[in-house]
């Protein structure tokens, strides 16, 4: 008997066995992740965000599946300093969206701003403009 080349069957079933637990495990993982990941309030800024005096206005919409209820924190940076201000007892249900006017620490006097928006452990970035009255 000629045993050139050829591997045993014991091997290729093997190696099938192992690719196909390799692939399910890859498929739980993504969609595991991915479950998690879409169970959650998301939001996000419609329209444009501006500053009149020291009052932020801007449209934020819940696009997550779950409803958000709780602050919202901004935080703004700009060439003269640092605005801060918090928007609480937020609730917003999934697809919904809101007005918010919130009061920040100072009046600022730079024509933009940026920085971040705070709301449970997610961050959000942000652009402002200000308009100047």
């Amino acid at each position: 008997m000629n045993k050139i080349g050829g591997v045993p069957p014991i091997v290729t079933a093997l190696v099938v066995i192992a690719f196909i637990v390799a692939a399910g495990l890859i498929t739980w993982f993504t969609i595991f992740t991915t479950s998690l990941a879409s169970k959650k309030a998301i939001l996000s800024i419609e329209g444009g965000a501006y500053v009149i005096d020291n009052t932020l206005y801007l449209t934020v919409k819940n696009i997550g599946t779950i409803a958000f209820n709780g602050d919202i924190r901004v935080s703004l940076k700009g060439s003269s300093g640092t605005y801060t201000g918090t928007a609480s007892g937020v609730s917003l249900n999934p697809g919904q969206s809101t007005n918010l006017q919130i009061t920040l620490s100072n009046s600022p006097t730079e024509d933009s701003l940026s920085g971040v928006i705070q709301y449970g452990d997610a961050t959000l970035k942000i652009s402002v403009d200000v308009i100047k009255s």
